[in-house]
């Protein structure tokens, strides 16, 4: 069974990773793209050798030679954009992070359950031949039980209001700063690598910049599993950083930068720096195992409910925050 996509949101991301992705992919079909300005998905689709282009998201939907659609729109739009995907049989691969709230989420998965259709988050770090290794090294025991993490996601994100990506920092289209957004990956791996979460202790505050969204997150999360892990996320940081650490009662895996290629394993007093190079297209791994999977009647590796968790801890250090509480989420 061969996949017809349709991408829903023509910005940098589908542009630049999943139109190519899904061209790649040898199970797929790309039919077209849904933008409010129809002269922009007739760009996109032109660019994209895409059959249609459409600015009716209803119409797009009841194109009969659609199976799939990858969410590509803004985050305050993904949870009715999943739903009515969903309730028109399509499956759906969502952009990151997976909605402004856990409730969102749920609803969202909740949809697609019902409609016995796919949900996945695009949370494509997952498929890093790096994160393979640390999740092999982890199962097997190599640094023992993990006890303490830390995540640094800084950087300056300096934003004018008529930067196309502003967007990214409003309240109306984002639930957070750097946190909810480049971090969720991260605390996605988090989950993906050291389970659920339990509670979350954090700050987020607007010190520097003029935007709508906090550019400064601190947050504490207790892991079920028992490990602390610090995760620092800011925009307006000049010095940038991208670490990504845990330690164990053996030893440490030391993934830092994470979008680097590189991994030290840390056991004793043994030291090993591997590389571990990427898919020059982040997006197709992710691509490839979801309609991969779809066109064999298999469901793709990762759901709507290992989506959720990130989002569990970006709201939990929001309330922490206004709360000045340590939050079971």
């Amino acid at each position: 069974m061969r996949i017809g996509w349709g991408i829903v949101g023509c910005g940098d991301i589908a542009n630049k990773r999943v139109a190519p992705a899904i061209n790649e992919q040898a199970d797929s079909d790309l039919i077209a793209f849904f933008s409010h300005t129809k002269a922009r998905a007739e760009e996109f689709a032109r660019q994209h050798e895409a059959r249609r282009a459409y600015d009716d998201l209803d119409a797009l939907l009841a194109d009969p030679e659609i199976q799939a659609v990858y969410v590509a729109s803004p985050q305050g739009r993904h949870c009715r954009e999943t739903i009515a995907a969903a309730e028109a049989g399509k499956h759906v691969l969502c952009e990151k992070p997976m909605a402004m709230t856990p409730d969102e989420c749920r609803r969202m998965i909740d949809a697609c359950r019902v409609n016995d259709v796919c949900l996945s988050v695009a949370y494509y770090r997952r498929f890093f031949p790096k994160a393979r290794k640390m999740k092999a090294l982890l199962e097997e025991g190599a640094i023992g039980q993990v006890v303490q993490g830390n995540i640094s996601m800084l950087g300056l994100w300096n934003l004018k209001r008529d930067d196309p990506k502003y967007w990214r920092v409003t309240k109306e289209a984002s639930s957070g700063g750097a946190l909810a957004d480049t971090g969720s990956h991260r605390l996605d791996l988090l989950c993906y690598f050291l389970g659920e979460p339990e509670s979350v202790a954090g700050f987020a505050d607007r010190l520097a910049l003029d935007v709508e969204t906090p550019d400064v997150e601190t947050l504490v999360v207790r892991m079920k599993g028992g490990a602390h892990v610090v995760s620092r996320h800011t925009l307006c940081t000049p010095t940038w950083q991208d670490d990504f650490e845990l330690f164990g009662t053996k030893g440490a895996l030391l993934a830092t930068p994470w979008d680097g290629d590189e991994l030290t394993v840390v056991v004793g007093s043994q030291r090993e720096t591997l590389t571990l190079p990427k898919h020059p297209n982040v997006h197709f791994p992710l691509i490839d195992d979801f309609a991969g999977k779809i066109s064999r009647g298999e469901r793709p590796e990762f759901d709507g409910a290992d989506g959720l968790q990130a989002s569990r801890i970006i709201e939990g250090c929001y309330a922490s925050a206004r709360t000045g509480q340590i939050v079971r989420v």
